[in-house]
């Protein structure tokens, strides 16, 4: 059988071509990689857009150090304006320093010339190309910037007229080029980028073989050849082929994709992102990513790759400027608290925290949120807890004397305690109410969010069933509602309302465990088994509204006539959004303080809890379990009980570990010790 190759002006190289044999380093010559090349590479270019963006974007802030050992901006100083807004005459802060630090990612050196007036007065900061710049040192130790103008002898710069920024560097003097230290990377991947446009601009489709059956002439070779490239060659690669005269046609190919193409870019990009410390996500890697790493990689980025390179600023600057034109004490910094700070819970928590200790106005906290501060003196006051004393005062106070203030306060927050309560126990209640109160607010808001949520859905519900409904067909659309209902409450909603509460039921688990493992000394620790308690006692929580807004709603659909059915339904999704979230707040306070402050006592090994009773007006139910002592394994109530009372009788139906005893309950357990 006679064969011939049409490879010979192929479309794109054999599979025996040199093209898949030959070395890389065909395409890997370092001493082509320089920062304007490199530049080119879209993970350098991500990398470095990414540190010089980032950096440019945090205020640079001069301070200077007052008498107490603190700060203040130093707005006074003409360096303050320069340094914060506009360097020179033809930059902003954000471009100056983004380009300074695009001049330290490609070529490990940032240089610019202080220029003064003639009373000695910084005027502008200009910066310099590091291209043009040679350092030379002199007798004596003095280093000199030869710096190269476009025309003209080179200008002679002494080490006080330059700020210079520099990266790692051997010898003190120059930095490492992170480009030149990379090449071979950089150069690997620019090999790898070059093979690619190859491919792809030979259209990446396989040369192959025609095969005739029988022997052909010379003659018959060529014409058969060059009808072929006339009909398949010069752009139309894709076009249907005609195979005449027993012709077959046998394709050859070489898969980028087994030559391991994608998963070479792949890993030079990583490469890269380690050459400049940029965690993988930040450049589009997302193979490994998720949620918990990103965010974890994200505060990775602020603390090793941007913390240092601002600290590198920041010295030199004081180095360089603050020490020839502003008096000692002064310091520049750049703000880091926008990039490093947490989310809207975690950052709440942590200002709770530090406000709760005096460590924190309510204006200063205002600040940090970007918000005014208050209008009224209180704004600038720092609170602290009312049972906390300095060292010196404790020691010369007796526990009687304490406990008796104590008292006091729980009197003033409605709760009556024993005569013989301890001293912990009395500290635990007071924060635990304070806890409580504090909450209760942040509760009703997360809980007005669900149920905006939730009834938008139930609309959304009820317009797709009961609206436009023919005659005839009233019982199909409630129906079909009524199975709707059943599958969104038994469906996701659960787990939406798990994901909505859980930050602020956890934050108040930790909370409360903390004060009442405080309380009979047992370690505060937030556990692993304590986050699992907070997610079963959510996941009770979540069926359990889930199953009552669910049974209002059946309800209403089986016992309205449908001409009244959606005016019913709308009042009472009305009611839920005016009332039902502050009645959920009161409820969960109350049920998560019983819950998680005796999660800590049977932690702790207590072996008898006490019921607490609080409110101006104790109700007569609550007034019966008023100091009632059970075993820690028992219940104050069992379900179906009756607790009989002047008012009357209450017969619970669930068990009654802990408190609410009934709706609009604020009553607490304690240990009973001893």
């Amino acid at each position: 059988m006679g064969i011939f190759s049409i490879l010979e002006e192929r479309g794109s190289p054999g599979p025996a071509d040199d093209f898949w044999y030959e070395p890389v380093s065909r395409f890997t010559d370092t001493t082509d990689v320089t920062p304007t090349t490199a530049i080119s590479q879209t993970p350098v270019w991500a990398a470095v857009n990414l540190i010089s963006g980032t950096l440019g974007s945090l205020p640079l802030i001069l301070y200077k150090e007052i008498p107490n050992g603190g700060k203040e901006r130093d707005r006074s100083s003409n360096l303050y304006d320069k340094l914060r807004w506009q360097p020179n005459s033809f930059q902003t802060a954000v471009e100056f320093v983004e380009m300074g630090q695009g001049h330290l990612c490609l070529r490990g050196n940032f240089f610019a010339r202080l220029e003064t007036n003639r009373v000695g007065e910084l005027t502008s900061i200009v910066p310099l190309h590091p291209d043009r710049i040679k350092l030379k040192l002199v007798n004596g130790g003095v280093v000199e910037y030869h710096y190269e103008e476009k025309i003209g002898q080179p200008r002679v710069f002494s080490s006080e007229e330059i700020l210079h920024v520099k990266g790692l560097s051997s010898d003190g003097m120059i930095g490492y080029s992170p480009i030149t230290v990379g090449a071979g990377a950089i150069a690997l991947s620019n090999a790898a980028e070059k093979y690619g446009s190859r491919f792809f601009h030979n259209s990446a489709m396989p040369s192959g073989i025609l095969s005739h059956p029988g022997k052909l002439k010379p003659e018959a070779r060529s014409n058969i050849k060059q009808s072929w490239n006339s009909a398949h060659g010069g752009g139309k690669q894709h076009s249907v082929a005609l195979l005449e005269e027993g012709l077959s046609w046998t394709a050859l190919s070489v898969s980028p994709d087994e030559a391991q193409f994608i998963e070479t870019r792949k890993y030079q990009a990583e490469e890269i992102a380690r050459l400049f410390n940029v965690p993988p996500h930040l450049l589009m890697l997302l193979d490994r990513s998720t949620f918990s790493n990103v965010t974890e990689q994200n505060r990775s980025f602020a603390t090793n790759c941007i913390r240092p390179w601002a600290i590198r600023w920041e010295q030199a600057i004081r180095k360089s400027i603050l020490e020839r034109f502003t008096p000692d004490g002064t310091f520049v910094e750049f703000e880091m608290n926008e990039l490093l700070r947490p989310d809207t819970i975690a950052r709440a928590q942590a200002n709770q925290i530090l406000l709760q200790n005096g460590a924190l106005s309510i204006d200063e906290w205002r600040t940090k949120e970007n918000l005014n501060p208050l209008d009224d003196p209180a704004g600038s006051v720092h609170w602290m807890p009312l049972n906390i004393a300095p060292v010196s005062v404790a020691e010369n106070q007796t526990d009687d004397e304490a406990r008796n203030d104590l008292r006091q306060q729980l009197r003033t927050l409605q709760i009556e305690t024993r005569k013989d309560a301890t001293l912990p126990e009395l500290r635990s209640l007071a924060n635990r109410k304070k806890i409580a109160d504090q909450t209760l607010p942040m509760i009703r808001d997360a809980s007005q969010r669900l149920l905006q949520r939730e009834v938008k859905a139930v609309r959304r519900m009820m317009k797709k069933h009961l609206s436009g409904i023919p005659d005839g067909r009233e019982l199909r659309g409630t129906d079909s509602l009524f199975a709707e209902l059943d599958e969104f409450y038994h469906g996701e909603f659960t787990d939406t309302i798990i994901s909505m509460m859980l930050p602020v039921v956890r934050s108040y688990a930790q909370a409360i465990y903390t004060q009442a493992a405080m309380e009979v000394g047992y370690p505060s620790d937030f556990t692993p088994e304590l986050e699992e308690f907070v997610r079963g006692y959510l996941d009770v929580m979540a069926n359990k509204h889930a199953k009552n807004s669910r049974q209002q709603l059946q309800s209403i659909i089986s016992n309205t006539d449908f001409v009244e059915l959606i005016n019913a339904l709308d009042v009472r999704l009305d009611e839920w959004l005016a009332n039902r979230a502050e009645k959920i707040a009161r409820k969960e306070t109350t049920e998560g303080n019983g819950a998680f402050s005796k999660y800590a006592y049977v932690a702790a090994g207590v072996m008898s809890l006490r019921w607490v009773t609080t409110g101006t007006e104790t109700c007569p139910f609550c007034k019966k379990l008023s100091g009632k002592v059970v075993s820690s394994t028992e219940r104050f109530v069992e379900a179906g009980a009756t607790v009989e009372s002047e008012a009357g009788d209450l017969v619970p139906r669930s068990n009654i570990g802990h408190p609410p005893l009934h709706s609009g309950c604020d009553c607490f357990i304690s240990p009973s010790i001893g």
